[in-house]
């Protein structure tokens, strides 16, 4: 049977962990929130041009995404057609069978 002395470190043990956990928890949501209230704030306050230079620099990015998911589909589809064209191929290799 444990000691009380045990007992007793264990239970302050995972108190004190408890309570790390939860403030580090709680620090990082206030950090985060603080975050966004500056980003908000920031967007707000900044000026039509700055605006616009943010869109068009989104409007870029969006574009360049465009084109990267662009030639993953032609590929994918260049690969699907090769695959079928190879299937097509062995099923015509192949004796046809016939019953006996």
């Amino acid at each position: 049977m444990p000691s009380p002395q045990h007992v007793r470190r264990l239970v302050l043990t995972a108190a004190v962990t408890s309570i790390t956990i939860a403030s580090s928890l709680y620090g990082a949501g206030l950090k985060t929130n603080e975050e966004i209230a500056e980003t908000t704030r920031k967007r707000q306050e900044s000026t039509f041009v700055e605006q616009l230079a943010a869109l068009q620099k989104m409007r870029s990015n969006l574009n360049a995404r465009r084109g990267i998911l662009e030639a993953q589909i032609r590929d994918l589809d260049a690969k699907m057609e090769e695959k079928k064209q190879r299937a097509t191929l062995e099923n015509d290799k192949e004796p046809p069978q016939g019953r006996r």
